[in-house]
């Protein structure tokens, strides 16, 4: 039986707070480009190539979380939904597959994917009905952009165009994600009042 854990919190965050969030969790990426390469080669010498597969298995974790929520907590009925968690797994994994050759690679879809999802937190309760999704977009694409610059002048990293691909189907696997399987109620931009209420 699955493990309940109670999300209304989530809901009552103010907007300062979910741009706090927003960030807080970008420069955290931005402040470890630096140290990347150090700490894989670190992590590489204490675990070997099995750490390479830690982006697969932290997929593989949050895929069934997700199922198992969808089946048991949400007691989704829907077959459409299903289906689409079908199909942006299999994305997913053929990211995975044949687009990330190491750990910190496998990584990106991960990282990328959860900065789209807190985004869209952020914008949900601030733009109007689904131009949220293109915001969110907008937004998540240009982060990744800027993470490659930053790259480009930092010595042992380079910017990387397949990265900037990367980045950009990672944020927008997060985005089909919650369009098509958690299905948020979007509604129209509350009264600057409410919004900080909540």
């Amino acid at each position: 039986m699955p493990v309940y854990i109670n999300y209304s919190f989530i809901k009552r965050v103010s907007q300062k707070w979910r741009w706090a969030v927003v960030v807080i969790y970008t420069l955290t990426i931005y402040i470890s480009l630096p140290f990347g390469p150090t700490f894989w080669r670190f992590v590489l010498r204490q675990w070997g190539n099995s750490i390479n597969y830690l982006g697969w298995f932290l997929v593989f974790v949050s895929g069934a979380y997700f199922l198992i929520y969808l089946i048991f907590r949400r007691e989704e009925k829907k077959p459409s939904v299903y289906i689409a968690f079908f199909f942006i797994s299999l994305a997913c994994l053929a990211i995975l597959k044949y687009m990330c050759c190491t750990g910190a690679e496998r990584l990106h879809l991960l990282m990328y994917g959860i900065l789209s999802c807190i985004v869209f937190w952020a914008l949900k309760n601030e733009v109007k009905k689904t131009r949220v999704y293109l915001y969110t977009t907008i937004l998540a694409f240009s982060l990744g952009l800027t993470d490659e610059i930053i790259q480009g002048f930092l010595p042992m990293r380079v910017f990387d165009v397949k990265d900037i691909l990367m980045n950009w189907l990672s944020s927008g696997m997060g985005e089909l994600f919650i369009a098509f399987v958690l299905e948020p109620d979007i509604n129209p931009m509350l009264p600057k009042r409410q919004a900080a209420k909540q």
